[in-house]
């Protein structure tokens, strides 16, 4: 007879772990309020109705009754991996599963496999009916696996694999402060995955023992201890992992009642606290709350000890359970001396640099420039030497108060007796350090260790005194950065004093140029009227005499000429003297163009003048726009050797701009003679009247136009007269 011992042995131990799971799925039903406990309860329910329907076939006296506790035991168990998904999704926090239409998504499969079970002996897909079988010396009811429960059994392995990569994952976070409780939960719950998969590739001495019930618990007495007895909860192991005793920042970690439970060395050195564990942050950090709220700076000790002032920028962070439960606060105290103290230097420059922009003369900018070495470089030694108007000495224009006191207000000028500065600024050498050497007087009697003598080009040097030998990099930087400044202002005062005179000099020669033009053409007025007067009583006296009268034109031709001439002077001198904005306005082309065209045909029966213009353009110009066309095509007519003389005008729009060529069938212009055309000089000797091209050139730009020649095709020349478009046109 075989022994029933072992079979009643595993019953037993069934019945403990049901037992144990029970009573595990009633305490986590107690400590519902945390988080996921819930889910583990029914999951330890489910486990433990399982392990009482295994325990209950295997002591069974009939088949039948044998067959009806493994078939439900087989439904109860087949919960086990759908709420194990669902306890790792709520452990974890996984917010964007927890939605009902998971969960039934979940639920699907097993709840298909629940009633395929439940309708077994209609179908026949699964087994319902257990055997009696003997194997190794045990006897045990055994249920046979169809192929459904083989797939269902491979769908509960991809959910179990599913919960545990969410942990996993979960584990490895870094902000996780729960990675050891997480653990601890993954190694309890691969027992019971271990336990059945023994069972399931056929590794138990009978394939009627399956010890996974009784691996439920082991299994929930360490998921148990992790979840609720363990003290992964309060806040100093949770945040013990983000306090690091080496941080150079001052480190504190409060509970929630925002009492200090954690902090490190820089933090009792920064605050002076030797032992602050308990004390309340307002009593180590007063006011921290309003200056957090601000966004304001804290000032403590320097955390290296040595007890200067540091300013710190504490930064805020919630120490939370991974169900989003407040268990209090890490504090983290930057070290932002140094920036801030850029910062400062920072804004003081940008002070400075707005008070040398308002400066109008050059004490004014250096009295800015010495003021503002206090508040950017921390030093009260300060002088700013100009160079006097004939160069042979350096004159302080402004010393700071420390200087000025030392000396009773009586400051020498800088002279080149004193080699060490004077070879800086007669070579312009740049920025360096001085250590000694230097016989200023007013120097030295004050506490001066080293001068930081800074070029300020040609107009001086700006010399910053330190009691304390070293400049840093940045303190150079800042002082290269405030001497650039005061150097630009004073180059802009220089030029600012020097455009004032070019203005008044621009002013007094306008007013010059009006008198003289004013009396020369009044003189010239007046003598052509009494020329022409003399001419009239001449023609009286003359009679018929062709000869006489001959010179009498000649006399009346002249005349008019130079009274012409006079007028456009006076144009040119009042365009010139116009303020530029008002010199130009929009000026029809079309019609001043037609005019002195209309004005040449009458002149000459033999010349051919052929117009192309399309349009009515509108250039920028003013009353010498018809004077300019008058003198081109004089200049094309009389300098035209051709048996015929032939212009043609052409206008052609550019852009912005507005050409009108005028080609003539003249003998053209010479390739150095197009560039020195215009000149002043050449226009006077071999141009008409003594004007001519020059006038053209002086107007076009005035005109803020251009004037050249081209080569005309297949003789001749053209010349180009640009002008600018109108706007609104």
């Amino acid at each position: 007879m075989v022994s029933p011992s072992i079979p009643h042995l595993v019953a037993a131990l069934s019945v403990a772990g049901s037992l144990v799971t029970a009573w595990i799925a009633l305490y986590a039903w107690r400590r519902r309020d945390v988080a996921a406990a819930t889910p583990f309860g029914a999951l330890a329910a489910v486990a433990s109705g399982w392990s009482l329907c295994y325990a209950g076939a295997l002591i069974a006296e009939t088949e039948g009754v044998a067959s009806t506790l493994l078939t439900v035991g087989d439904a109860v168990g087949a919960q086990i991996a759908p709420l194990w998904i669902v306890f790792t999704i709520v452990y974890t926090r996984a917010e964007r599963y927890q939605r009902p239409s998971i969960y039934a998504l979940v639920w699907v499969v097993p709840a298909a496999y629940v009633l395929l079970v439940a309708t077994g002996p209609i179908h026949g897909l699964t087994e319902t009916s257990a055997q009696f079988m003997t194997a190794s010396g045990i006897t045990a009811p055994v249920l046979e696996r169809t192929g459904v429960s083989v797939v269902y059994t491979a769908f509960s392995y991809l959910l179990l694999l599913g919960g545990y990569l969410q942990l996993v994952r979960f584990l490895i976070e870094s902000r996780n402060v729960y990675r050891q409780q997480v653990v601890v939960i993954i190694i309890g719950s691969v027992v019971p995955l271990v336990a059945n998969a023994v069972f399931a590739m056929g590794l138990s001495p009978h394939p009627g023992l399956n010890p996974t019930p009784l691996s439920f618990v082991l299994t929930g007495v360490i998921v148990s201890w992790a979840l609720f007895e363990y003290d992964f909860l309060s806040v100093a192991p949770l945040a013990s992992d983000m306090v690091v005793e080496e941080l150079p920042d001052p480190v504190l970690v409060l509970d929630a009642d925002d009492a200090v439970v954690k902090h490190n060395a820089a933090a009792r050195a920064a605050f002076g606290a030797d032992d602050p564990i308990g004390q309340d942050i307002e009593a180590i950090v007063p006011g921290i709350a309003r200056r957090t709220d601000n966004g304001q700076l804290v000032s403590a000790n320097a955390p290296d000890g040595s007890g200067t002032d540091a300013k710190y920028n504490p930064q805020l962070t919630e120490v939370t359970d991974q169900h989003g439960e407040y268990r209090g606060q890490l504090i983290v105290f930057r070290d932002v001396t140094a920036q801030q103290q850029r910062l400062d230097r920072i804004e003081a420059l940008q002070a400075a640099t707005e008070s040398l922009i308002d400066a109008r003369i050059d004490d004014e900018i250096a009295d800015v420039a010495v003021s503002f070495v206090d508040r950017i470089l921390d030093q009260e030694v300060a002088v700013v030497f100009l160079a006097d108007t004939d160069g042979d000495t350096l004159r302080p224009a402004a010393v700071s108060d420390a200087v000025e006191a030392a000396n009773g207000g009586s400051l020498s000028p800088l002279t080149p007796d004193d080699r060490t500065l004077w070879t800086r600024y007669e070579q312009s050498a740049g920025d360096g350090v001085v250590t000694d050497g230097w016989q200023w007087a007013p120097l030295s009697n004050v506490d001066v260790d080293e001068l930081l003598v800074l070029s300020l080009g040609d107009h001086g040097l700006f010399c910053i005194g330190s009691r304390a030998s070293g400049y840093t990099t940045g303190d150079r930087q800042f002082a290269r950065i405030l001497a650039d400044g005061a150097e630009t202002a004073l180059d802009r005062v220089a030029r600012e004093q020097d455009l004032r005179e070019n203005r008044r000099i621009v002013r007094q020669h306008t007013e010059q140029l009006e008198f003289l033009n004013g009396v020369l053409r009044h003189n010239i007025r007046n003598g052509m009227q009494v020329i022409e007067s003399n001419a009239d009583l001449l023609e009286a006296h003359a009679g018929a005499d062709p000869e006489s009268r001959q010179y009498l034109d000649r006399i009346r031709d002249r005349t008019a000429e130079l009274s012409s001439l006079t007028a456009r002077i006076r144009s040119i001198t009042d365009t010139v003297t116009t303020d530029p904005e008002d010199r130009l306005w929009p000026v029809e082309l079309t019609p001043a163009l037609r005019e002195q065209i209309a004005t040449m045909e009458q002149r000459h029966d033999d010349l051919q003048i052929d117009v192309d213009i399309s349009d009515d353009p509108v250039v920028l110009a003013n009353g010498l726009l018809e004077d300019v066309f008058e003198i081109v095509l004089q200049n094309a007519v009389e300098h035209n050797d051709a048996a015929q003389p032939h212009v043609e005008i052409e206008v052609v729009h550019v852009g912005d701009w507005i050409q009108v060529h005028v080609a003539d069938n003249g003998p053209g212009v010479s390739d150095h003679f197009k560039e020195s055309l215009f000149e002043r000089d050449v226009a006077v000797s071999e141009t008409a009247h003594g004007f001519g091209l020059y006038f053209v050139a002086l107007i076009l730009d005035l005109f803020e136009g251009d004037v050249w020649f081209e080569d005309n095709e297949p003789r001749g020349a053209i010349a180009v007269l640009e002008f600018q478009r109108a706007p609104d046109e």
